[in-house]
């Protein structure tokens, strides 16, 4: 059963509905895409761009469950649209592990390797995402952004300090002067 367009189709919309806001990203003004941009969710799954690549454009056939759970939960899919997906990958590898209901397990949860536990001596605990990124045209420096997960303490945290370093730099009123 050849469903690559459907399965193409469904990933890219599902894709371009996630406001990069909603993933806690900066949403910037050159953006080109509508939604997130494949490394954005490639990232947050665990996997190169490449690799994300593949399932988007329709190739279902040997990608793991462990994979397309985690596009799943990178494109924060409910539990219809994740046996949507799933259905083709099932048809594709011709066994039904895939669409076995997921375990909710009591494991603990464990941090991402993106993700560091900062200690502000103003705001105290911040917990921030990070994203390197490679400077093109000139190999070696890398620009590494930071990001809270929106409306945690650690946004507010965030604000907090931007509102206090913007009050810092205007400096003090200017005071009234004689003629």
């Amino acid at each position: 059963m050849d469903n690559r367009e459907e399965v193409r189709e469904f990933l890219t919309s599902r894709r371009a509905e996630i406001t990069p806001e909603r993933a806690g990203l900066p949403a910037g003004s050159r953006r080109r895409v509508a939604g997130l941009r494949r490394s954005e969710v490639a990232a947050p799954a665990d996997m190169s761009v490449e690799y994300y690549a593949k399932p988007e454009r329709g190739s279902l056939a040997g990608v793991s469950p462990a994979v397309l759970e985690a596009v799943a939960r990178a494109l924060r899919l409910d539990d219809a649209e994740r046996a949507h997906l799933l259905h083709p990958a099932q048809a594709a590898d011709g066994s039904d592990a895939l669409t076995r209901p997921r375990r909710r397990a009591g494991r603990q949860w464990t941090p991402h390797r993106s993700l560091q536990r900062f200690r502000h001596p103003a705001v105290g605990d911040l917990t921030l995402a990070h994203e390197g990124l490679e400077m093109a045209a000139d190999p070696g420096p890398t620009l590494t952004v930071y990001t809270a997960e929106p409306g945690s303490p650690s946004e507010e945290g965030l604000r907090l300090l931007a509102s206090w370093a913007a009050t810092q730099e205007a400096g003090p009123p200017p005071q009234p002067t004689r003629s």
